[in-house]
């Protein structure tokens, strides 16, 4: 066996020689090369470019005339250009700091893209450096409202992020949430020129691949100073969501004899993380809840729900820290009066999903109907463990989504969840961009409703 070895070794050693290589040469094509670092990522001399600066070592002249090494870039880690050589400095030592250019070309104007390098040796490339995220130039000749020369009759404008507007309880931009999240930026005084806001709010989203992708939406305004972005799905999970926002020194309209200007510190990036992407989806016809974690079914749940004349509402409805492990459903607060209707019962693992009072909870007293008929008064029945996995493993923004209940649709001002049931077509009328005017529509029940008129809802 050892003399097969010395056989096989010496017609390897024959192999490398006659191809002109050394054993120390043909080990270095297996040793990864060392991966450049990105030092800045700018725009570029017009809107489609962004120029990328890095440094890598000085490579060996001896070893890198056999055995080069090229430095690549990407902005989706999976197509990978190759950059111009280092510019090498005369009589740099081996081993020390070189700077290269590296500009990316044919991009999309005003997108923000994630930068990705590496370094190749023959079939051997280095780990991935990046993402370093950088946003293109708006088109040449667009209107930017960011003149040199900024009027001198001003009125600064600044601007609160909150990355979890809908009312979930939490920090957004602190914690993990759900795709049913919705952010919003308050700006401290009435804007005019709502559509220079929109052009200059960038919308991106880091996927788990560490794609960087614009996200499909439209920004709709609240009122005269809030605008809340809505994707036209739900978010993707596991990823990174930036709003860019280059609103700093750019002109939202006059007050009187006033410009409103952007504040500096609205060139900025807002950020925020989704966990997991969490779909309850809930049928009234088969009485089944069907629960997706990033697509896959990991649990289906039988439920009864809302009885004739008390049916639950259809639509999105978003999860929030809104649960309680016990609570007493008492048919007082509904206003029944029949004696045959009165009730009090002890609920457990309840997570709220309305202000109108509709939960997920468990409801031993009606197990028998679960999967079968409805029978709440609006409510979403349970057995015990099935509510207490939804309490345990829900996140605020997590999605639950009711179709066939014979219900109407959830209020836009009716919860966390109430804004994604506004229609597409009408939420972009609430955007300056998407109208081509200033004319918005804030009326749309938006925010605000009364629980007085609405048909409440309990076990």
């Amino acid at each position: 066996m050892r003399g097969s070895l010395r056989v096989l070794a010496s017609a390897g050693l024959s192999v490398l020689l006659s191809a002109g290589l050394l054993p120390a040469q043909a080990n270095a094509n297996k040793v990864p090369p060392a991966p450049p670092t990105i030092i800045s990522v700018s725009p570029g001399a017009t809107a489609r470019i962004l120029e990328v600066v890095f440094a890598a070592q000085v490579p060996d002249p001896a070893q890198s005339a056999s055995d080069p090494i090229s430095y690549q870039i990407s902005v989706d880690s999976v197509k990978w250009y190759t950059c111009r050589e280092l510019a090498v400095p005369e009589n740099a030592l081996i081993g020390s700091p070189a700077q290269g250019i590296c500009p990316l070309t044919n991009l999309h104007p005003l997108r923000t893209y994630g930068i990705y390098m590496r370094a190749a040796r023959g079939v051997s490339v280095s780990e991935v450096v990046g993402p370093i995220v950088a946003t293109t130039q708006p088109p040449a000749g667009t209107e930017t409202s960011k003149p040199e020369k900024l009027p001198k009759k001003r009125i600064w404008v600044k601007a609160k992020f909150i990355a979890a507007s809908n009312s979930l309880g939490v920090d957004g931009s602190k914690v993990k949430v759900g795709v049913g999240v919705l952010p919003k930026i308050v700006f401290s005084k009435p804007i005019p020129d709502k559509i220079v806001v929109e052009k200059n709010l960038i919308v991106s989203a880091e996927l788990p691949s560490g794609k960087l992708v614009p996200v499909k939406g439209a920004w709709g305004w609240l009122d005269e100073t809030s605008v809340v972005f809505r994707p036209k799905t739900y978010w993707p999970g596991n990823s990174t969501i930036r709003i860019v926002s280059l609103l700093g020194r750019a002109v939202l309209g006059r007050s009187g004899s006033q410009s409103l200007i952007g504040s500096a510190r609205l060139n900025t990036t807002y950020t925020f993380q989704t966990a997991r992407k969490l779909i309850a989806r809930v049928d009234g016809k088969t009485k089944n809840m069907k629960v997706y974690v990033d697509g896959n079914n990991v649990k289906t749940f039988k439920v009864s729900l809302g009885k004739d004349e008390w049916e639950t509402r259809n639509g999105t409805k978003v999860i929030s820290t809104a649960k309680e492990a016990t609570k007493i459903y008492r048919s007082e607060s509904l206003g029944l009066t029949d004696p045959e209707e009165q009730y009090e019962l002890e609920g457990f693992w309840n997570t709220r999903l309305t202000p109108t009072g509709e939960f997920l909870h468990s409801a031993p007293w009606a197990y028998g109907r679960l999967g079968i008929y409805n029978g709440s008064h609006g409510c979403t029945n349970m057995f015990v463990n099935d509510a207490k996995w939804i309490f345990n493993e829900t996140i605020p923004g997590d999605v639950v989504f009711y179709t066939n209940t014979n219900g109407k649709i959830n209020e836009p001002w009716n919860g966390p969840g109430g804004l994604w049931n506004i229609e597409w077509k009408k939420w972009l009328k609430k955007s300056a961009l998407s109208n081509g005017n200033q004319k918005v529509d804030t009326d749309t029940n938006a925010g605000t409703g009364s629980l007085t008129d609405a048909k409440p809802a309990s076990v």
